[in-house]
C-alpha cells in the first residue's frame, strides 16, 4: 500500500464553521480514496484532518506541536501528497506542500470537489501507485 497524506487548510483563522467545513472536505477526499482501494489495497491515506480533528478546542497543546507531528508522520508513511482545492489559501497547507515538493515527491492537485475532478485524481493516483509497484 501506498500511502498519500491530505493536504489543505485546516484552522481558518479559528473560525469553528470553517473549521469543520475543512474537515468534511478532507473525510470526503478520504472516503474516495477508501471506497477505490479498498479491495486492492494499493492506496491509502494520512489525513491530520481527521487525527486531531478538533483537538485545536479538545487539546491545550499549542499549534507547533501539531506541525511537528504532521510533519514526522507525513516523513515516516507518506509517499505522495494530495493538495485539497483550497491549499493555496492556507499558510500551514502551503508550508506543506513546499515541503512536499522539496523532498522531491509528488502532489496530486485535486482541482475541485465535484465527482469528475475526484475521479481524475484517484485515476492518477492509481496510475501513480501501480508504476511505483511497477519500479521495485
Amino acid at each position: 500500500m501506498h500511502i498519500v497524506g491530505i493536504i489543505g487548510p485546516y484552522f481558518s483563522g479559528g473560525n469553528l464553521r470553517k473549521i469543520e467545513h475543512n474537515i468534511a472536505n478532507a473525510q470526503y477526499v478520504m472516503q474516495a480514496i477508501a471506497n477505490r482501494f479498498a479491495e486492492n489495497r494499493l492506496v491509502g491515506f494520512f489525513c491530520p484532518h481527521s487525527h486531531t480533528a478538533r483537538f485545536n478546542v479538545l487539546a491545550q497543546a499549542p499549534e507547533p506541536y501539531y506541525h511537528l507531528l504532521d510533519e514526522t508522520i507525513y516523513d515516516r508513511a507518506c509517499e505522495g501528497f494530495v493538495a485539497l482545492p483550497e491549499w493555496p489559501h492556507s499558510s500551514g497547507a502551503k508550508r506543506d506542500v513546499e515541503r512536499a515538493m522539496a523532498q522531491g515527491r509528488p502532489v496530486f492537485t485535486l482541482a475541485s470537489y465535484d465527482d469528475g475532478d475526484v475521479e481524475a485524481l484517484l485515476d492518477e493516483l492509481d496510475e501513480w501507485a501501480r508504476a511505483l509497484d511497477e519500479s521495485c
